[in-house]
């Protein structure tokens, strides 16, 4: 039964790209398409399990649903993957997580480790998963490079000579040097020094609105305006653009007077400028509106909104 589960995908995926005219497209990822089919042959036949969101996440990670191209989209669209881009991250970072406490397991300082991770976990304003995992990460490099039996024997000539080695990981070795600090186990001096930042002034804001808007008036494909779109309502809102593009349907309120839309935790009327783009955004085709939970700047597959990545590229031709 499961090796028919992975033949009739196979079929299935095969069907469906024919059927919709992306027979190039199958023809010229082959290689790659076959590689992540054959990973799941191999392990529904280990496995036995049924092919499905939950199988799917946890046989792959988010970077590797994201290269697998139209193939991703046609899981995606017939439900195999059900999880958004978002969610598929989350889970992908609590198997790294997963997968740093398991690799520390007999170690002198996995308790050291451990105890690191708790620490994390208990802080009143919650962390993100990534940022844990990389402070875990940080934490067990400086572990290991300065061969200690415990965590308590890190002295501040070892921490040094870890972030001479490796300079960028000095922010994130403050986490671990913190909660050695707070725990008693060991006091490091730790200093960091902050590059002065130079906010954006007004004036720039302006001129890169302003570069913005006539390069909207100029570009019809709604692919192209989506990101421009999206980074000039982030720059008027004064919004970060991760929210901006987190923004679902259901967050924009449309009427005669106006646009408003629901940022910061609260209703904001949209400014003069971007009135008009929030109803282009709000009018898509009647599938799209069929729920308030459809994104505002959708990415390439429905279940994902627009990557910040995506932006960055549209704006970066703007500025070529």
């Amino acid at each position: 039964m499961s090796d028919q589960q992975a033949q009739q995908l196979t079929l299935s995926f095969v069907g469906w790209a024919n059927g919709s005219g992306r027979e190039s497209k199958v023809a010229a990822g082959f290689a790659r398409y076959a590689q992540a089919l054959m990973r799941i042959d191999n392990a529904v036949s280990v496995t036995g399990g049924d092919i499905d969101d939950k199988f799917l996440q946890k046989l792959f990670t988010t970077e590797e649903i994201r290269s697998m191209g139209i193939l991703a989209q046609y899981m995606n669209e017939t439900g195999l993957l059900t999880a958004n881009n978002h969610e598929r991250l989350q889970t992908s970072l609590e198997r790294l997580i997963e997968r740093q406490l398991l690799e520390v397991a007999g170690k002198s300082w996995e308790s050291d480790v451990r105890g690191f991770y708790r620490f994390m976990q208990a802080k009143e304003k919650p962390l993100s998963l990534r940022s844990i995992k990389v402070y875990l990460h940080v934490a067990i490099q400086l572990l290991q490079h300065s061969q200690v039996s415990r965590a308590a024997y890190l002295s501040d000539t070892a921490l040094e000579q870890y972030l001479r080695k490796s300079p960028g990981s000095t922010a994130s070795a403050s986490a671990f040097v913190s909660y050695l600090r707070a725990t008693g186990l060991v006091s490091l001096r730790l200093q960091i020094q902050k590059k002065a930042g130079q906010l954006p002034t007004a004036a720039h804001r302006a001129r890169e609105v302003r570069r913005i808007q006539d390069r909207l008036e100029h570009v019809i494909r709604r692919h192209e305006r989506l990101p421009l779109i999206a980074k000039l309502v982030s720059i008027l809102f004064g919004a970060r653009l991760e929210h901006v593009l987190q923004l679902r349907m259901d967050q924009l309120a449309l009427s005669a007077s106006g646009a408003k839309v629901f940022l910061k935790d609260e209703w904001v009327d949209a400014p003069q400028e971007v009135a008009a783009l929030m109803r282009e955004m709000a009018a898509r085709p009647s599938s799209a509106q069929e729920s308030g939970e459809s994104w505002v700047f959708p990415g390439r597959m429905a279940s994902d909104h627009l990557s910040t990545a995506a932006v960055q590229y549209h704006l970066d031709k703007l500025n070529a």
